[in-house]
């Protein structure tokens, strides 16, 4: 049987994902990754961060605890150890996709990949050596690159990126993070606990723009209180060398401030790469990414593309979902991205995830009922002694649909898909009450943040419930 050939340019979740879907269908696929099998994400963005949060969470909590807090030492460092269990984890998990690859008799080449037409890329190899690939389909899932602003350019010293803060060898006394968006505020939690002061400087009003306005104010006030400094609508107005660190003037509502840091972050977010030859091919592309439609194919026949490239939400999940469809439709396969809900978590401490409306857009749409809970009257939490944020619940008025769930508390990474599974099928509040949970867990505060849309809650005071 001859068997279709499938290239695919990028080895990051999407790129990988969409590969090994491919192979399963009976395609004979080439992968093409030009630095490490995963991508951003599993070697220099979700991966190694949070096994870094991991181990800061631990050490929260035991500085928290007290049972377990006389156990530090005075000076206690972990940084060395955490760098190195963050680095065994990565290779671990490269290592596993590689077998997977392996498994599945994928190709893998490592160099550098463009298009040379519709149906050829032109590879070349680390020693420069080329050669012609021809391939029926091509997926591509270049991925995203690290934004910067003009006038600010990483030295890999005082001026870094989320890719040099991952190896980074000494705890910073101050440091600046320019941006609060979702990989600010990881650091900015990351950093906090490990003992450095923290500035976060976002030139919008809000940190986490977009979130629901709940969680980020609840954010923000436990930031503040561990001592996280946040400076909204601001932005730098200059930066002098000062010995080893920087001389930073920040440009605020209240006039001008300056700091002084051992290190600057960027982390103005990531933009799609389009670094590839796209005019050869004929697949249209714009400032936001290369254009799709629902089937995820590219402006040309038999050209995909998944992931960051296209711009949307960067989300790994979301890319590894985007390439299963493109894969099966390149099989033969008529499929078409949905509109599901997709959840988003932040690893902060406490964890943020949501899904669904935002209350502010979800009331702009028409009458709405809200319930919330707080885990501080959650059983599990409380012995967790994890008791910040609470879960709110968003529900029409009219229907009893659940229109969105937000999370701020232990564990909302975990307790999100529960989440996601009830609004993918469009439960109803008074539905998913009825659901019986198990004591003591964390999703019994779910279930109460639930009943709450009605004034119903059980654990909730009386007198708090909404008439």
């Amino acid at each position: 049987m001859n068997l279709k050939r499938v290239a695919v340019v990028g080895g990051g979740p999407g790129g990988y994902v969409a590969a090994i879907r491919a192979a399963q269908l009976g395609a004979r696929v080439t992968l093409i990754e030009k630095d490490r099998i995963g991508g951003t994400c599993l070697n220099r963005g979700c991966i190694p961060t949070k096994a870094l949060l991991s181990d800061a969470k631990l050490l929260r909590s035991l500085k928290r605890s007290p049972v377990f807090e006389s156990i530090l030492s005075e000076g206690f460092n972990p940084l060395h150890s955490m760098m190195e269990r963050k680095k065994k984890v990565v290779q671990e998990m490269v290592r596993g996709v590689e077998l997977l690859l392996q498994s599945y008799r994928i190709t893998v080449k490592s160099g550098q990949a463009d298009l040379l037409g519709t149906d050829r890329i032109v590879f070349q190899d680390r020693e420069g050596r080329q050669e012609t690939i021809d391939a029926d389909g091509i997926i591509l899932a270049p991925g995203s690159q690290t934004k910067v602003l003009p006038g600010l350019t990483p030295d890999g010293e005082r001026i870094i990126t989320s890719d040099e803060i991952l190896e980074i060898g000494k705890i910073p006394r101050e440091i600046l993070i320019v941006g609060g968006g979702y990989i600010g505020v990881e650091f900015a939690t990351l950093f906090s606990t490990l003992g450095s002061r923290v500035t976060i400087v976002e030139i919008l009003e809000t940190i986490l723009p977009g979130l629901e306005g709940e969680l980020v104010r609840n954010l923000r006030r436990i930031f503040e209180k561990e001592g996280v400094k946040i400076l909204t609508q601001s932005s730098i107005e200059e930066i002098h060398l000062q010995g080893e660190g920087l001389r930073v003037d920040l440009k605020t509502p209240q006039g001008i401030e300056k700091v002084v840091v051992d290190k600057l972050l960027l982390s103005v977010g990531r933009g799609p790469n389009l670094a590839l030859d796209f005019s050869k091919a004929g697949v249209r592309v714009s400032a936001s990414g290369i254009q799709v439609n629902r089937r995820m194919e590219t402006t040309t026949p038999h050209i995909y593309a998944i992931g960051d490239a296209i711009g949307g939400l960067l989300l790994a999940h979301v890319a590894s979902e985007e390439g299963i469809i493109a894969a099966d439709n390149l099989m033969g396969m008529d499929r078409q991205m949905e509109d599901p809900q997709i959840p988003t978590c932040i690893f902060t401490y406490p964890e943020i995830a949501s899904i669904g409306l935002p209350e502010k857009e979800a009331r702009a749409r028409g009458e709405i009922r809200v319930g919330r809970f707080p885990f501080r009257s959650n059983a599990k939490a409380l012995i967790s002694e994890e008791t910040e944020g609470l879960i709110k619940v968003v529900a029409a008025r009219e229907t009893d649909q659940i229109l969105g769930i937000h999370i701020i508390g232990p564990e909302a990474s975990t307790l999100i898909a529960v989440a996601s599974a009830v609004m993918n099928q469009g439960a109803k509040a008074e539905e998913f009450a009825r659901l019986v949970q198990v004591h003591p867990t964390l999703p019994e505060a779910l279930k109460e943040a639930v009943l709450d849309v009605s004034g119903m809650a059980i654990h909730l005071p009386k007198p708090l419930r909404k008439v």
